[in-house]
């Protein structure tokens, strides 16, 4: 996510330095967002035996990530705000809160797909304002955006549908099952494609 933000401020006519702000203050997000579920989830990421997970492979204590907690996210409020101003900066940090949302809240519900769609929706609201305060995302973009958002949430999520399910959590894929899920994938790129072709042809008609 955090090359995703620098690539997309460089390929909309961000300077170096304002790459380099996007970059930063997306790593001090990123890094609150994967701490704190790492945290919050440690004792069901070793359930699930996820030897990916550094608190499941016991190189870090889910204790020990609080001070960097505090501090990603210390730094991510001014670090947003000195990227993209006020409008951009409280996109970006609201974008980091509905992660936070999933994660202590909504990640095991069949609402899980909602911060998804949300932080998505506001990344092009935060890379367009870095840029400059008289840009703005097209409706086309934002709705681009909560599209890839879902379909990110449903690719990742269904691959754990039986463990969730063997350990009672919810969350959108589990209530749908496996089949169900990746039909409503497909359902969301072809929407996706076709939101592409239009912000596109937008773009060359201006």
């Amino acid at each position: 996510m955090v090359l995703l933000m620098g690539a997309s401020s460089a390929v909309f006519g961000g300077t170096w330095a304002q790459v380099l702000l996007v970059l930063v203050a997306s790593a001090a997000g990123q890094a609150t967002i994967g701490w704190t579920n790492d945290a919050h989830d440690s004792a069901a990421d070793v359930a699930a035996g996820r030897l990916t997970k550094p608190t499941v492979q016991g190189v870090i204590r889910p204790e020990e990530l609080r001070l960097p907690i505090v501090v990603s996210a210390t730094l991510t409020v001014p670090l947003s705000f000195v990227a993209a101003g006020w409008i951009g900066g409280c996109a970006h940090i609201a974008a980091v809160a509905s992660a936070l949302m999933y994660n202590f809240f909504l990640a095991r519900t069949a609402w899980s797909w909602l911060p998804y769609a949300v932080s998505f929706a506001l990344m092009p609201l935060f890379v367009a304002q870095a840029i400059s305060p008289a840009r703005w995302p097209t409706v086309s973009l934002m709705g681009l955006s909560v599209l890839v958002g879902v379909i990110a949430h449903l690719l990742n999520a269904i691959p754990d549908i039986n463990a969730d399910r063997d350990s009672g959590w919810g969350g959108l894929a589990v209530s749908l099952g496996r089949r169900r899920s990746q039909g409503l994938v497909a359902v969301l790129i072809c929407v996706a494609v076709v939101l592409v072709t239009a912000i596109i042809r937008d773009f060359y008609v201006i």
